[in-house]
């Protein structure tokens, strides 16, 4: 009976109506291409969120139908997201989903906390929300980081709000983990921390990388004399702890990328005397990005507690090694051996950093190798594992 009843969803799963509850939608990331990969996979499906810039989705989603929740009317919120995360169980849980085969949250905060009814809930996990489970890795760790109105409300939020709503959204989390049909991580780090959060054994997934397109682009034979960082500028990132090495050895560090972290990084490379040697290219376009990935002599991937990293494995499929924090997804994407496609460095400092760039050699990392391994994480891949967990959830009563 199971394999008749997936048989017949096989047969229309391009019919299969889907609705997709996401993190709020205003730039682009890897949660995002990830969400893209989902609608390829399942063209007929909606999105639900709890807010969106116009103009992103205009251009990153043109053709699917956005539900929205009633933070879109609430002003500013690109300034003010951290304060207005205090709104969003509430926005995800009033959500109703009619009409729809199942649904699929795509989650690192409270996309998940979303309550159908009577409808297969999947749950794409990219993280348990590190902000309530893992405080040392999340993006704003103290005041000193928000200036103005952020920094005010913040306080307020810390001082009598925040462990009280903490506590609460803590028990929902583990409340919405526990209501879902089936839970996918994103890694085997993530497998482990859902584990140890909500005693779950979920499946692993890997995030899809376009590393066909990737290729096609063309490869760079012969690397430039730079290293180059690319990702948000954020204080997690460790984009600090790059600079610092780059600096002191008198390397070329390139960095692309914005965030929250840039005029203090910035002004870093002013204190370091380093302004030449360090260049800050801001936000590439995806052409650009290509061809940054291709011609850099490596990847600097100084993050700690990264879920996945789809960066490095983008580096690998332009040909580039990565140097990396030994720590997190970026341990099931890189290779030390067999084929060596980059090299770790063991403590999350400046000098062990410095160590590794030291003895680091291109000619000792092999271009069609670093190819070769990035195409374990493909796209297609992805869409071809997912499309079968929706179709194996589906089809059990």
């Amino acid at each position: 009976m199971k394999k008749e009843k997936r048989r017949n969803i096989e047969s229309s799963n391009t019919n299969i109506r889907m609705a997709v509850s996401c993190e709020p939608l205003y730039k682009q990331g890897g949660a995002e291409n990830h969400l893209k990969h989902i609608i390829h996979t399942f063209p007929n499906c909606e999105i639900f969120t709890a807010y969106y810039d116009e103009q992103f989705v205009k251009e990153y989603f043109p053709n699917v139908k956005i539900n929205h929740s009633f933070m879109q009317y609430l002003p500013k919120k690109e300034k003010l997201r951290y304060i207005y995360i205090v709104f969003e169980p509430l926005a995800y849980r009033l959500f109703r989903f009619k009409d729809f085969d199942v649904v699929v949250s795509l989650s690192i905060a409270f996309s998940r906390f979303v309550k159908p009814k009577n409808i297969k809930h999947i749950n794409l996990c990219m993280s348990p929300p590190k902000f309530l489970w893992q405080k040392e890795d999340r993006t704003v760790k103290d005041i000193s980081q928000l200036s103005g109105v952020n920094r005010f409300l913040y306080k307020v939020y810390s001082s009598f709000l925040g462990k009280i709503l903490e506590n609460r959204w803590r028990k929902l989390d583990v409340e919405s983990a526990q209501e879902c049909s089936k839970i996918i991580a994103n890694s085997n780090v993530v497998k482990e921390r859902i584990k140890k959060t909500y005693g779950i054994d979920a499946d692993v997934i890997y995030p899809p990388v376009e590393v066909s397109k990737i290729q096609s682009f063309g490869s760079v034979n012969r690397k430039e004399n730079w290293f180059l960082y690319m990702g948000r500028i954020e204080a997690y990132k460790g984009v600090k702890i790059a600079i610092e090495a780059c600096a002191k050895l008198g390397y070329p560090l390139k960095i692309a990328g914005t965030g929250d972290d840039l005029d203090a990084m910035k002004q870093l490379v002013h204190d370091l005397n380093a302004r030449g040697l360090i260049k800050f290219l801001g936000f590439v376009s995806e052409k650009e990005k290509l061809e940054l990935l291709s011609k850099a002599k490596a990847l600097i991937f100084p993050v700690r507690g990264e879920d996945f990293g789809m960066v490095p494995v983008e580096a690998n499929a332009s040909g580039t090694p990565v140097i990396a924090y030994r720590d997190g997804g970026v341990l099931e994407t890189i290779s030390e051996h067999n084929p060596k496609t980059g090299v770790f460095f063991d403590e999350y400092n400046t000098e062990s950093l410095v160590k590794v760039l030291k003895k680091f050699k291109s000619e000792d990392y092999n271009q069609d190798s670093c190819r070769k391994q990035a195409e374990n994480f493909a796209s297609e891949i992805f869409e071809y594992k997912f499309r079968n967990c929706v179709l194996d959830v589906l089809s059990t009563n």
